[in-house]
């Protein structure tokens, strides 16, 4: 298991996005729960907790570990060495299975719901590529690295597509 198997977005080079789902981009340790351990995009096993590892569900998530804005480090820290604070989460954003995107969303949110641990990303609609970049300054001024933006018909695949753009600077 490695970033091969994950599913990645490009930069944002000016694309129409209206219509699409954004969601806040998360700086933080990209990883990737395959139902029994979770890895790094380098293909490493993560030494997570032992409540996360008896409590996240059998559904394979992309994710991110995830310390707030500003706590990359704690992140790195936690995925490299295991060292896991109560600020360390985990954030799931996709699932590896069958259906659309807004279809895969739905899994997402059951497969993380009552954990306080873990969380699903929450999407919106977005109205316009102005709307988006609105909402990526909004983040950027508060301290965040940008928005995503997903064509809501994208189906999971591994490897890199214009289905996913990352907004982080212009």
């Amino acid at each position: 298991m490695d970033e091969r198997d994950m599913m990645h977005g490009k930069d944002w080079r000016g694309e129409n996005v209206a219509g699409w789902l954004i969601a806040e981009k998360f700086n933080g340790c990209r990883a990737y729960w395959d139902g029994e351990r979770l890895w790094t995009r380098n293909g490493n096993v993560v030494r997570i907790p032992i409540e996360w590892g008896s409590r996240l569900p059998a559904v394979p998530l992309d994710c991110e570990i995830w310390a707030g804005r500003g706590g990359f480090q704690v992140a790195r820290l936690a995925t490299q060495y295991g060292r896991f604070t109560p600020a360390v989460r985990l954030i799931a954003f996709d699932a590896n299975v069958e259906g659309d995107f807004i279809e895969r969303q739905e899994i997402v949110r059951r497969a993380v719901a009552g954990l306080h641990f873990a969380a699903a990303v929450e999407h919106r609609p977005c109205r316009s590529t102005a709307k988006a970049l609105q909402a990526m300054r909004a983040v950027q001024k508060n301290g965040g690295e940008g928005v995503v933006a997903r064509d809501p018909a994208n189906r999971y695949q591994p490897g890199r597509t214009r289905e996913i753009l990352k907004l982080k600077e212009l």
